[in-house]
């Protein structure tokens, strides 16, 4: 119950999450505390308590450091899926929503006391150069597929991918113009 609390008091002061999102986890949280009120088997529990946490584990930010360092705190003890030390130790990202995640929100995390605390600043470096190189490889992607003017049948997953990435970090205007932006959604 104590991990719901400190979920719902992260995810209400989030400036990270617009208040859909918001709702969406605060309701979420107000049904996970009504089967918290029946009485569960140590299997419901556990399987309670993991879909609390899949969030959690599974993304990268601000909102995400400080529900790890809260429970820290409080001494609740969970298992915790670091990507960001899946991504020092593979030199990529798991999944392009997390490489987003990292995107939007390195420039917030890399001063975070519990970011400076788990990595080295060699680390942290390496974490930056990841990113970047993950910006690049997919602007190159899209820029290929710009110049040819098709997407190619093996990049469509790929292309839509760089497509979510850019649109998401807003990225576009950085380095194509408005027309180009254009022609890329029209490529097929």
């Amino acid at each position: 119950m104590e991990m719901i609390k400190i979920q719902d008091r992260i995810l209400t002061d989030s400036n990270r999450l617009d208040n859909s999102q918001k709702e969406a986890f605060l309701n979420f949280s107000r049904g996970c505390c009504q089967q918290l009120e029946s009485k569960l088997t140590l299997a419901q529990m556990k399987s309670l308590t993991n879909g609390i946490l899949t969030y959690w584990r599974e993304c990268i930010g601000v909102d995400v450091e400080k529900f790890w360092a809260e429970l820290r705190c409080n001494n609740i003890d969970f298992e915790r899926r670091d990507e960001l030390q899946f991504a020092l130790s593979k030199g990529r990202f798991r999944r392009v929503d997390i490489g987003m995640a990292a995107r939007k929100d390195w420039a917030f995390m890399k001063d975070l006391d519990t970011v400076k605390r788990r990595f080295s600043e060699r680390e942290l470096l390496l974490i930056e150069e990841i990113i970047e190189k993950d910006e690049i490889t997919r602007l190159g992607i899209l820029k290929k597929c710009l110049q040819k003017r098709k997407i190619p049948q093996s990049q469509i997953l790929k292309f839509g991918e760089c497509i979510a990435y850019f649109s998401y970090c807003d990225l576009f205007s950085k380095y194509f113009s408005r027309e180009e932006v254009e022609e890329l959604y029209k490529l097929r």
